[in-house]
């Protein structure tokens, strides 16, 4: 992949010598979080009162402007987190995403670290702030049995979000079309499944297969509001296939949005792990492989305050494993450097059986604040 930008850089500078233009950006932002766990009565031993959590990231672009058409760049994105329920990034703790991008008339080539086209594409509920409905981390402050991450243990009983998240960030091609009639197309081939930032347990027999995603997304104007949606669909070999749906119409200061998405075996496809097999692949620890998620919600803004109110409902298709997440999220940026956040949600998870470890239930009240730079 290297090779690939370099020759592509190279290309550029000898066609473009006189209109070139090089720039280097770079961003940062820090969020630290407080939260009160308030569970149910059978669940007060399971929970923490009180947890803390923190997060940082930062991205560097160096980018080459040939001329108004044709670009390249290379990125980095560092990021890490303390204190968190579920290690999700690449190297637990931290994580990284080094990528190229390529743009020109054509459309965009993208190479390296990054999320298939159809997670790039997703529409769905307003969520605003750091905890959001998708892939949420009020799991830091509620514990869902349903989702495990250590260093060692992969266990996804249920879809965490409504995108296609499969691949998390694992090494791939995409490619995006030039907008046509408000339509953008996109493919992505993922040479390797596995990657911490997914679903996917390393020692799953399909962890190293390949796979691909296609997505379409749409804007239009209608007159009275602007309506955006979204369609993407996967197939990770020996793994299995996915489509997601979505759908966000915003008037004015509010928008309404909502998604949906759908897995399943089929054919040859990897059975489930309906038992241990070893030590590391628990019964259940790949169960996300057939089930379906929705969400919605509302959203308003109005100068620099934004809020939020969004459900995410998950469900296991052959088990009882069931998560409902409903988060009702405020933020307000102080200034370009300062955001203040006030959430509140409810979460209730249940397990493949009745055992207090395999359910949860309660709400969690969370305040914090971002600094950028």
């Amino acid at each position: 992949m290297k090779t690939f930008l370099s020759a592509l850089t190279g290309i550029g500078l000898f066609a473009f010598p006189a209109q070139a233009e090089f720039s280097f950006n770079t961003y940062g932002r820090a969020t630290g979080l407080y939260g009160y766990t308030d569970a149910e009565k059978r669940f007060e031993d399971v929970d923490s009162k009180q947890n803390a959590t923190g997060d940082f990231e930062a991205g560097f672009e160096a980018r080459y402007d040939f001329d108004d058409d044709y670009a390249v760049s290379l990125n980095l994105d560092l990021m890490g987190g303390i204190d968190h329920e579920l290690k999700n990034y690449n190297q637990g703790a931290w994580g990284e995403e080094a990528y190229g991008i390529f743009d020109s008339p054509y459309g965009r080539l993208m190479g390296g670290q990054t999320f298939n086209v159809a997670k790039q594409f997703h529409v769905g509920a307003p969520s605003y702030g750091p905890l959001k409905v998708n892939d949420s981390d009020i799991v830091d402050f509620i514990r869902n049995p349903n989702w495990k991450r250590t260093s060692k243990e992969a266990y996804f009983a249920t879809l965490n979000s409504t995108d296609i998240n499969t691949d998390g960030v694992a090494p791939k091609i995409s490619y995006i079309t030039p907008e046509f009639y408000n339509t953008l197309l996109g493919f992505s081939y993922i040479p390797d499944t596995y990657n911490r930032r997914g679903l996917v347990n390393k020692d799953a027999r399909y962890a190293k297969k390949d796979g691909y995603a296609a997505a379409a997304y749409n804007s239009l104007d209608l007159g009275f509001a602007d309506i955006t949606s979204s369609a993407g669909y996967a197939e990770f070999h020996d793994n299995d296939k996915e489509f997601s749906f979505g759908l966000n119409l915003a008037r004015g200061n509010w928008n309404i949005g909502g998604s949906w998405r759908k897995t399943y075996i089929d054919g040859d496809d990897t059975p489930l792990s309906a038992r241990r097999r070893k030590k590391d692949l628990p019964a259940l620890f790949d169960n996300y492989r057939e089930g379906r998620a929705w969400d919605v919600g509302i959203g308003y803004e109005f100068g620099p305050y934004r809020g939020s109110l969004s459900y995410l409902n998950s469900k296991a298709e052959n088990t009882r494993n069931y998560d409902q997440i409903v988060i009702l999220s405020n933020s307000y940026q102080v200034n370009k450097y300062l955001d203040l956040y006030a959430i509140g949600s409810f979460a209730k998870f249940r397990g493949e059986d009745r055992d207090i470890e395999h359910n949860n239930q309660g709400y969690a009240f969370v305040t914090g604040a971002s600094l950028s730079f």
